[in-house]
């Protein structure tokens, strides 16, 4: 057998994500109210580089490249083979998926359940994971991914200077405006990596 080896770049990009608060609001709750920003702060930055990811995977091609791993893709509308045939497509090192949707599109595979009378699980056992950053069904245009079932193992995910976020407390800036910023920044670089790990799941055309 011959084995084509193909190049994934990992190219590292800055998420930032800041807030500025009058330093009255700061000086009136205290630390809590401080700590409850870092938190916030860490957290949006840690939505942001997972939208970054499922965007990488929905706009993956549907073939391996030199350069690009590819992720088959499936056209349907929630039903209650879909995710079977989505399975179909990932190869035996897939060990661990999952589901990731928007959740108005999991209203739409239990009303199907439903219709059914439970006597199937569309989800074939698997574990749902919700993003929103995927398109709701319902409101998807054609050809548009509302759904990916794969290992999330098949994704490198990269940090350069670790994997903490970085949190700036800045007085000064903006201190004749009597205002504090707190900015929360992390370098990371993403990209889908194993081939045969994911399934695009497509609105298909008229659908």
């Amino acid at each position: 057998e011959e084995l084509t080896l193909g190049i994934v770049s990992l190219t590292p990009s800055s998420i930032k994500k800041f807030i500025t608060i009058s330093d009255e609001a700061i000086d009136l709750t205290g630390e809590n109210f401080i700590r409850y920003i870092y938190d916030e702060l860490t957290y949006q930055i840690a939505k942001k580089a997972e939208d970054e990811l499922i965007t990488l995977i929905k706009n993956a091609p549907a073939a391996s490249t030199a350069s690009a791993v590819g992720v088959p893709v499936v056209s349907a509308a929630p039903a209650l083979g879909v995710i079977a045939q989505a399975i179909a497509n990932l190869s035996d090192r897939s060990a661990n998926p999952v589901i990731i949707m928007n959740k108005l599109t999991y209203a739409n595979f239990v009303a199907a359940q439903a219709a059914a009378n439970y006597s199937i699980d569309p989800f074939m056992g698997l574990p749902v994971e919700f993003n929103n950053s995927l398109p709701a069904y319902n409101s998807a245009s054609s050809n548009a991914v509302y759904a990916i079932v794969g290992d999330l193992k098949g994704a490198t995910v990269n940090y350069p200077e670790g994997d903490g976020v970085s949190l700036k407390y800045d007085d000064l800036s903006e201190a004749e405006k009597d205002l504090v910023k707190i900015v929360g920044r992390q370098y990371a670089a993403h990209a889908v990596t194993a081939c045969g790990r994911f399934c695009n799941i497509k609105k298909g055309s008229g659908l």
